[in-house]
C-alpha cells in the first residue's frame, strides 16, 4: 500500500498516522522500522457513523474553520489544473474542487 510508506515517510519523529477505512485483504507491508526509530504511533479508524452529515453541515454554513488546512479551492471546470496542484505537497495541502458554478 503506497498510501502507508508515504505517511510512515512524511510523519516527523513523534506524529501520528492514521488509517482510514478498510484496507486490501491480506498482509499489507509497512515500514516498520521507519516508524519505530521516528518513534511514531499508527492509528487505525474503521470506518464513521453520522459525522459526514454534521461536517457537511459546518462547512455550508461556514462553522468549521479550515482556513489551516485547505489551501486551495478551484472551480469544477478547472479539474485537471486542480489535481496538478494537489499533487505539488510544496505549494498545497487539501485541494477542492468548486461544484457550485460560484
Amino acid at each position: 500500500m503506497p498510501g502507508l510508506a508515504s505517511a510512515i515517510e512524511a510523519a516527523r519523529r513523534g506524529g501520528t498516522v492514521v488509517l482510514l477505512g478498510l484496507q486490501r485483504a491480506g498482509d499489507v507491508p509497512a515500514a516498520v522500522a521507519t516508524a519505530i526509530t521516528r518513534e511514531l504511533t499508527i492509528v487505525g479508524s474503521f470506518r464513521f457513523a453520522d459525522e459526514f452529515d454534521d461536517v457537511i453541515a459546518a462547512l455550508a454554513d461556514g462553522s468549521l474553520d479550515v482556513s489551516g488546512i485547505v489551501t486551495h479551492v478551484l472551480p469544477a471546470d478547472r479539474a485537471i489544473e486542480a489535481f496538478g496542484v494537489a499533487a505539488d505537497a510544496s505549494v498545497s495541502s487539501k485541494v477542492l474542487l468548486d461544484f457550485t458554478g460560484e
